[in-house]
């Protein structure tokens, strides 16, 4: 208990009396930040604030060689697709004319 009163006096002897008269007020509140100030570093001030835009930058130049290696592997690759024609049984490739679709001996004519 004598130690509350001592650490009563000593805060009522470092902080300054208030007239009794006047009502206290509370602090107004704080205004809200604008996005540019809460962009702000503290430790810049205002000149880098929204200017200050961070983006990757690469260290050096890639090299033709590096290009190379990265971007091959998603070249296209010839894709084998061989066919038999339906109607001579030569080997062609898909969507290719052969021989017209006809079957039996060309010579044949039908009257």
């Amino acid at each position: 208990m004598a130690a509350a009163g001592w650490l009563r006096r000593a805060a009522a002897a470092a902080l300054p009396r208030l007239p009794s008269g006047l009502p206290l007020l509370p602090p107004p509140p704080p205004t809200p930040l604008t996005e540019a100030q809460s962009l702000l570093v503290p430790g810049l001030g205002a000149a880098a604030g929204p200017a200050m835009e961070l983006m990757a930058v690469p260290k050096k130049k890639v090299s033709k060689y590096k290009k190379g290696l990265r971007n091959g592997p998603k070249a296209l690759k010839p894709v084998p697709v061989i066919v038999r024609c339906r109607c001579c049984g030569r080997v062609k490739l898909p969507h290719f004319y052969c021989c017209s679709g006809e079957r039996g001996t060309p010579n044949d004519s039908s009257s």
